[in-house]
C-alpha cells in the first residue's frame, strides 16, 4: 500500500534538504552555458496572491528546465519595497513604514518558499537595504557629473491623492498610475534625468532586442520621433518671433493662423494691458485644470482666444492671426503650432468654429481642381499648388518638404531637425519612503553634492506621518544640516527618488549583490548578462523598461 502523500511533511522536508545542499546557489563556470531568468521583482504588498503564483510558477519551470540541461542558472529574487503604498498604509496605521515593510517582506517570502520555487535567496535584494540604495545615490552622482541630472522648474504632473508628482510615463488617460486619481498640472522645481540625450539611441536599440512585437511598438511610438522643421514667423509691429515645429513643411503656404499653447509665455506677452487679457487668463485657468495627456488625446471641446496680434508667414510674406488653445501643450515640441486648416482635420475643426480662412496647397491626385470645395481636411501627401513662388508647384512628397526646407534654411527662417515625444525623466518625489537624493542645498554654494565617503545617506526614523506634506520636513536632524564645501547653514534636498530608478538596474545587482565597494564588479556582470528571460507585466514597456536601457 503506498504512503498517503503529506505535503506539510514531504514538501518541507525537501525544500530543507535544497537549502541544506545551496541546489539553486547560483555558480557561473566558465565553460558552462548560462541562463538568466528574471522576474520583475514584486512590491511587498503583504500577501502573495495568484497573479504572483501564475508568474513564479511559468520562470521556475523554465528554471528547472534548463537547469536539467546541466546550464548555469542564475534566478534570483528580491523586493521593490520602496514607495507610496507603505507610505499610505504608515499613514493609515500610524506605523512606520519600514516596520510595515519588514513584515510584509517576511510574511511573503514565507509564501513563496513554500511553494517550492527555486530561486537562489542569497542574492535577495530589497530597495529599502541601506547597502542597496547607497548604489542608488552613488549612481545619481554619476549622472550629475556628467550632466545628465539637473534642476529646473517645470510644469509638473501633480498627483492630489499621493501628494506627489509623476513622470509622463506614469500618467495613463490622465490619471494616476498606481491609485487613478485624476492628475493636475502645477509648477514646481525638481530633479530630472536627460534620457532624451539618449532618445535615437533607445529607438535604434531597439532592433538588437528579442522584445515581443507589441512592446516594440509601445516603446517607439512612447519615443515617438518626428522629422520635420522649425519655422519662425515673426510678430508684426514687434521684435517677437514665434518658433514652430511641424512634420509638413510641404504645406507652408496653407498657414491660415498659428496656434499657441495657453500657457506659452509670449501669450501674456501679447495680451498684456489689451482688451484680450481677462479672456486669456480666464481660457488659462480653464486649462491648468486638464492633464497634458488630455489635451493632446481626449479633449472634448477645443477652445482658442485671438490674441489681437498677426504673424507673418516667412515664404509668402501674408499676415496670419495668432490664437491661444487650449488642444496645444507647451512642453511638447516649441509649444506653438502653424496651423494649416486645409490639411489638419484638429486645425480644420479649429477653423470652422472660429471662422478662420482655409486655403488648399497639396492635391490629393495631380489632375484635381486646386479650386473645388472640400469638407474636411486632406492630411496625406500631395502634390503642392497655390504656392506663391515658382519651382514649388507640381512638387511632391519628400522631394516637397525637402525643397521647403531647404528655402527656409536659404533665407534663415527655419531649419530641418528632429524633434521626439520622450520627455526627459521626472525622478522627483515628495514621499518619505524612497532613496534620499543625495544634493545639499546651501546659500553660498548652490546645488552641492553629497561627497562620495558620506554615502548612503540614510533615511531618518524620526519622521511624521499626516498624509499632509513631505514626511523629511518634520526632520530636523535630516534636512538642516552643515554645507561639506564651506560649512554654512544649509539644507538636505528633501525629495526622494522615484522608485523606478531602483528597477532600472536591479538586474545588474543581481548578479554582484555582496558587493559593498561598487554597485558590481564588471566581470561578473560581464558572465552573467545578458539577462535571457523576463517576466513582468506589459504596463511596464514604457516605464521600467525604457528607464532600464537608459541605465546601461
Amino acid at each position: 500500500m503506498c504512503e498517503q502523500y503529506d505535503p506539510g511533511r514531504i514538501e518541507s522536508e525537501w525544500q530543507q534538504r535544497w537549502d541544506s545542499a545551496q541546489t539553486h546557489r547560483a555558480t557561473l563556470h566558465a565553460t558552462t552555458e548560462k541562463f538568466y531568468c528574471l522576474e520583475m521583482y514584486p512590491y511587498p504588498s503583504g500577501k502573495m496572491h495568484m497573479g504572483h503564483v501564475r508568474n513564479y510558477s511559468i520562470g521556475d519551470s523554465i528554471a528547472r528546465y534548463h537547469r536539467l540541461q546541466g546550464k548555469d542558472i542564475l534566478y534570483p529574487m528580491g523586493f521593490d519595497s520602496f514607495g507610496m503604498p507603505a507610505e499610505n498604509a504608515a499613514i493609515a496605521a500610524g506605523e512606520h513604514p519600514h516596520n510595515i515593510t519588514e513584515r510584509n517582506i517576511k510574511s511573503i517570502s514565507a509564501q513563496i518558499k513554500n511553494m517550492g520555487f527555486s530561486y537562489d535567496w542569497s542574492r535577495e535584494i530589497r530597495s529599502h537595504d541601506p547597502r542597496y540604495y547607497h548604489w542608488n545615490q552613488w549612481i545619481f552622482l554619476q549622472f550629475l557629473e556628467k550632466g545628465l541630472a539637473y534642476r529646473q522648474d517645470a510644469p509638473v504632473n501633480w498627483c492630489p491623492d499621493c501628494a506627489t508628482v509623476l513622470a509622463n510615463e506614469q500618467v495613463k488617460n490622465g490619471r494616476c498610475w498606481r491609485c487613478g486619481f485624476e492628475v493636475e498640472q502645477k509648477q514646481m522645481e525638481q530633479w530630472f534625468l536627460r534620457i532624451t540625450d539618449y532618445a535615437d539611441e533607445l529607438l535604434e536599440g531597439l532592433e538588437q532586442i528579442e522584445f515581443p512585437p507589441n512592446v516594440k511598438a509601445m516603446q517607439q511610438d512612447w519615443i515617438g520621433k518626428s522629422v520635420g522643421a522649425e519655422i519662425e514667423f515673426s510678430i508684426v509691429d514687434s521684435k517677437l518671433t514665434i518658433e514652430t515645429f511641424t512634420t509638413r513643411p510641404d504645406t507652408i503656404f496653407g498657414v491660415t493662423f498659428v496656434t499657441l499653447a495657453v500657457e506659452h509665455p509670449l501669450c501674456e506677452q501679447l495680451v498684456a494691458g489689451s482688451e484680450y487679457e481677462q479672456g486669456w487668463r480666464e481660457l488659462l485657468e480653464q486649462t491648468q485644470s486638464i492633464s497634458e495627456f488630455d489635451r493632446m488625446h481626449m479633449l472634448r471641446e477645443k477652445k482658442g482666444l485671438f490674441l489681437g496680434a498677426y504673424a507673418i508667414n516667412p515664404l509668402n510674406g501674408s499676415e496670419i492671426p495668432i490664437y491661444a488653445g487650449n488642444f496645444v501643450v507647451y512642453s511638447y515640441g516649441t509649444g506653438a503650432v502653424m496651423a494649416v486648416p486645409a490639411h489638419d482635420q484638429r486645425d480644420f475643426d479649429f477653423a470652422t468654429e472660429y471662422g478662420i480662412p482655409m486655403r488648399r496647397v497639396l492635391l490629393q491626385a495631380e489632375n484635381d481642381n486646386p479650386d473645388s470645395e472640400f469638407e474636411s481636411a486632406y492630411e496625406g501627401e500631395g502634390w503642392m499648388v497655390n504656392s506663391d513662388r515658382t519651382g514649388f508647384d507640381g512638387l511632391f512628397g519628400q522631394q516637397a518638404k525637402q525643397a521647403v526646407i531647404t528655402e527656409l534654411e536659404r533665407e534663415g527662417v527655419g531649419r530641418g531637425t528632429v524633434q521626439f515625444r520622450l520627455k526627459d525623466w521626472l525622478i522627483s518625489r515628495q514621499r518619505y519612503w524612497g532613496t534620499p537624493i543625495p544634493i545639499i542645498h546651501c546659500p553660498q554654494c548652490s546645488i552641492v553634492p553629497v561627497p562620495e565617503q558620506d554615502l548612503p545617506v540614510l533615511l531618518p526614523m524620526d519622521v511624521e506621518f499626516t498624509g499632509e506634506g513631505n514626511p523629511l520636513l518634520t526632520s530636523p536632524t535630516f534636512h538642516l544640516v552643515q554645507c561639506p564645501r564651506c560649512g554654512a547653514d544649509a539644507r538636505r534636498e528633501t525629495d526622494t527618488m522615484d522608485t523606478f530608478w531602483d528597477s532600472s538596474w536591479y538586474f545588474l545587482r543581481y548578479c554582484d549583490t555582496e558587493n559593498d565597494s561598487a554597485p558590481f564588479s564588471a566581470s561578473r556582470v560581464d558572465g552573467w548578462m545578458n539577462v535571457d528571460l523576463y517576466i513582468g507585466g506589459i504596463e511596464h514597456a514604457q516605464m521600467h523598461l525604457i528607464y532600464a536601457r537608459f541605465f546601461t
